[in-house]
């Protein structure tokens, strides 16, 4: 195990060796007893559990316009205004699954918020011509071989209000538990890339491209 502070809580990284990738876990306290280790251990094995359960789950658009689709082990996003936003029960990708976005332009915006219990895990395909922002407080994890290529990514624990998506500074804020981490390969044409986890941050952008 590998070990992490993060603001006031202590996060173990555990491996999991059938998903190939290290699962963020907040301890329950510095001292760690035995029942303290047998419930950072069911943490863990309910965060993997996540994702046997393929495909982004229960997704529905909250503002702008568009449609979900799932066909087999492929999810679609068409967005057809220049932002959108949408809510997920869960959104992972599983090793053999793809989701794709396809957007009206390079400089569109889908936001995703994910209200799960346990932390987001990548380990699919994730592509977009877009921007993709992808919000869950309890963690993201884009584990070894998932392969993200999007105009541009957003990967945070924090919440951002959709009002400030059409200016040049996007603000982040709230109280998130969780950690972002990067295993696999991230491609974004317009070079921007954010992973963030903490208390507030402040992205400012030049056009598309992240300042």
């Amino acid at each position: 195990m590998k070990r992490h502070a993060s603001m006031n809580r202590i996060y173990r990284l555990v491996w999991s060796p059938i998903h190939k990738v290290w699962i963020p876990v907040a301890e329950i306290a510095r001292g760690r007893s035995k029942g303290s280790s047998r419930k950072l251990f069911a943490a863990a094995l309910s965060l993997t559990a996540a994702v046997g359960h393929t495909e982004p789950i229960g997704g529905q658009i909250v503002s702008g316009n568009g449609s979900i689709t799932q066909s087999g082990a492929t999810t679609t996003i068409n967005q057809t205004s220049q932002n959108l936003s949408a809510n997920w029960d869960s959104f992972n990708i599983a090793a053999p699954e793809t989701v794709n976005f396809v957007q009206p332009s390079v400089s569109a915006i889908a936001v995703n918020r994910i209200f799960d219990t346990n932390g987001t895990q990548i380990l699919g395909h994730l592509n977009a011509n877009g921007q993709v922002y992808l919000i869950n407080p309890n963690g993201i994890v884009f584990g070894q071989g998932a392969q993200v290529n999007v105009g541009g990514l957003v990967a945070s624990t924090l919440d951002i209000n959709d009002v400030s998506l059409n200016s040049n500074t996007r603000t982040f804020s709230g109280s998130a538990a969780g950690s972002v981490i990067n295993k696999g390969t991230i491609t974004a044409q317009l070079g921007t890339m954010a992973l963030g986890a903490g208390n507030a941050v402040t992205l400012t952008f030049n056009g598309n491209n992240l300042v």
